[in-house]
């Protein structure tokens, strides 16, 4: 059972409180420049100022266990603190300070000796010699003074206990608030009904709690003052909820540490990190969901005690939290894979938790908090993640100031209805502004869709999770009414009826799609060429469409494949040699060949089919742009006649090189850039125009 304690009266409870050795140094003590800001802000801002205001304050809990022993007849009772032991070891110095500024220290000596240190012998001689002064010449100067004594053994400062001690000692002496007080502060920690500074304390042993357990509560080391001090700033935020501060406190000692202790650094006992971390999240997410949307200025700092106050001064908020960090429990237990890259909830929240930030992530996690924080259908959890990932991963600006906006619309489709219904039934726009304009309508599509046609529900989920589409699946939707890239544009999903037939020939397209998009299209991709994938720029250039992977060119081609009913290797061969014998019919010389595409391709085939070279060595470093120069000696085009409608080379014909982003003229031509056809020598064969002919022709 809880008590509320003072150091006083727990000193007096028991015979001995001995810090067992198996405990952390003392950490509140550490000259760190992080861990001095801290101890100066719990120490003078907070304790100091409080005892001297007379305005009560609590220290969270104190753990450990009861241990009997004897000592000739009488049976004592030894308190060894499991957790506690920075905060207890704090109020041990703070006694004897104002006890030696009072000259009182003779008065409680006795019972402070009750507080010792087992960790080293060190820290235990330095406790013991420590009550044993007397008098100190001048107080703000004690560190230096006991440092001087002849007691003191200049080795003991190797000892970070008896190190922090002393820091913590200078601390107190340099407060000047507390030397200028009168001689009446120790009567208030000490006095039978002070209860200025208190603590709640717990006897592990009532629960049967073990020692491993212990371990897994109280290993903090490194994080341990920041985190023990974050949480008795936390504890007076939301003090005006006492029932959900109880809840808090005793949550953060045993369930949040459980359920954080697999997500700890490894080879690590330490939980505060992926705590804070996980704190930081939330707290974000919920700033930015009461947020004004396109505010001048937004927080930066989300673990900042005044945008904590800010959030968690709404009791909804605190709410939410708690049961956030409830959720963690259950995550394990949601091993669907819900995005590109194979992540589940489950990694996503190892991700989380380890500082990592992809804005996917945490909107499809926080909507997954919101939504089962509203106790919506689990059941339908799944469709409304879906539904979530493809409409933020397909919105362009996500960026902060947009998210306000975002997490207000998204949240209009947690219903108990599916998300399907919710979109089905949606009629003002409004509900999903900010959102992609385009992938909102194809949302509302798809539930169409599903809802009628239930049996193909796992073909547009199979579609929507390939890593070339990533939620946005409307061209290959169109490509079963469409025969050509021109069909596509101007297009609305809506104005096309779809039956069995229609998803029939989807799944077939799709497989035809995943066949091709093997290697990023590597294997199809000279054969794109000749369609809409390539446009011809003003320039003189030759680029290809950024967006290729749902490019309708690049469905149109995966549909005729799956027509085909031929394997990929068959296939290519056919269209390759139709090609051929189309030109054909068309010029008698393929040298007058003017267009550009026509001469790019034919360049390719020869390519791959007379010489026998790979993709690789066609566009070469991974080059899939063209450009042209000016014929140079070593370089010869097998073209005649020039390039239609190019203005520089109207009726000679350049030589073409690849190229990445940018093509420069001034870099002139280049052999690692330019075709292998148009290079001379290297046992180029005769008349490959003849070749590619005779090639074509055979069966």
């Amino acid at each position: 059972m809880n008590k509320k304690y003072t150091f006083w009266e727990l000193c007096n409870a028991y015979h001995k409180i001995e810090v067992p050795i198996i405990q952390r140094d003392y950490a509140q003590g550490r000259s760190t420049p992080e861990v001095q800001r801290l101890r100066e802000k719990f120490v003078d801002d907070y304790l100091i100022a409080s005892i001297l205001k007379d305005d009560p304050i609590e220290l969270d809990f104190v753990y450990g266990s009861i241990l009997p022993e004897l000592k000739g007849d009488e049976k004592q009772k030894i308190f060894i603190p499991l957790d506690g032991q920075q905060r207890l070891t704090t109020l041990f110095l703070l006694h004897f300070f104002i006890a030696i500024k009072e000259n009182r220290l003779h008065e409680i000596k006795d019972v402070l000796q009750r507080f010792s240190y087992e960790t080293r012998p060190s820290a235990h001689d330095f406790c013991k010699l420590l009550l044993e002064v007397e008098s100190v010449g001048k107080l703000s100067n004690i560190k230096s003074e006991i440092e001087d004594s002849v007691w003191f053994n200049e080795e003991w400062k190797n000892d970070p206990t008896v190190s922090g001690m002393l820091n913590m000692l200078k601390t107190l002496s340099s407060n000047e608030n507390l030397i200028n007080a009168p001689d009446e502060l120790l009567d208030k920690l000490i006095g039978d009904k002070s209860n200025l500074v208190t603590f709640y304390f717990t006897d592990l042993d009532e629960f049967g709690l073990t020692e491993n357990l212990y371990i897994r509560m109280n290993a903090r080391g490194k994080m341990l003052t920041e985190f023990e001090n974050f949480k008795s700033e936390f504890s007076k935020i939301i003090r005006y909820n006492h029932s959900l501060l109880e809840k808090v406190k005793d949550k953060i000692e045993y369930e949040w540490v459980d359920n954080l202790w697999d997500y700890r650094d490894e080879d690590s006992y330490i939980i505060d990190s992926p705590f804070m971390e996980y704190l930081r999240f939330i707290t974000e997410m919920l700033y930015f969901k009461d947020a004004e949307f396109r505010a001048k200025s937004y927080e930066n700092d989300f673990l900042d005690f005044r945008v904590l106050k800010e959030v968690y001064a709404k009791e909804e908020n605190l709410k939410f939290l708690i049961f956030s960090f409830d959720f963690i429990k259950d995550v394990k237990n949601h091993n669907e894979i819900i995005l590109w890259d194979g992540e589940t909830l489950h990694s996503i929240l190892k991700d989380i938790l380890s500082g990592r930030r992809d804005i996917n992530q945490l909107y499809v996690f926080f909507l997954t908090l919101l939504y089962s924080f509203k106790e919506k259908p689990e059941a339908n959890l799944s469709d409304f993640i879906r539904v979530i990932r493809n409409l933020i991963e397909n919105t362009l600006d996500n960026s902060r100031r947009e998210w306000p906006r975002l997490i207000s619309s998204l949240q209009n489709l947690i219903s108990n209805d599916n998300v399907y219904k919710v979109l089905n039934e949606l009629k003002d726009g409004n509900k999903l502004i900010g959102l992609n304009v385009e992938q909102r309508k194809e949302e509302i599509f798809k539930a169409k869709l599903i809802l009628e046609f239930n049996q193909y529900k796992k073909l547009v989920g199979k579609i929507e999770d390939h890593k070339k589409f990533k939620g946005n699946i409307r061209n290959i939707l169109l490509a079963p009414f469409s025969n050509s890239a021109s069909q596509f544009e101007g297009k609305e999903l809506e104005s096309f009826k779809y039956d069995i037939p229609n998803f029939d020939l989807l799944k077939e397209i799709f497989r035809g799609y995943r066949e091709i998009s093997k290697s990023d299209f590597n294997i199809i991709w000279g054969n794109m060429l000749i369609t809409d994938l390539y446009t011809k720029t003003y320039e003189s250039r030759f680029v290809f469409s950024h967006s290729y992977r749902k490019h309708p060119a690049i469905l149109i081609f995966a549909k005729k494949f799956a027509e085909s009913k031929l394997d990929l290797t068959n296939y290519l061969l056919k269209i390759q040699k139709e090609y051929i014998l189309n030109l054909e019919s068309k010029y008698e010389d393929f040298s007058d060949i003017r267009l550009v595409e026509d001469q790019l391709y034919l360049y390719y085939i020869i390519t791959e089919r007379i010489y026998k070279l790979s993709f690789e060595q066609f566009f070469k470093n991974h080059n899939f742009n063209f450009g042209w120069l000016v014929k140079e000696t070593g370089y010869r085009s097998l073209f005649s006649e020039g390039i239609e409608d190019c203005q520089y080379f109207p009726s000679n014909n350049p030589i073409f090189q690849v190229y990445n982003q940018q093509f420069r003229y001034n870099l002139g031509l280049n052999k690692n850039n330019t075709l292998n056809i148009e290079i001379v020598g290297g046992n180029k064969k005769r008349n490959p125009f003849d070749l590619i002919k005779d090639w074509a022709s055979q069966n």
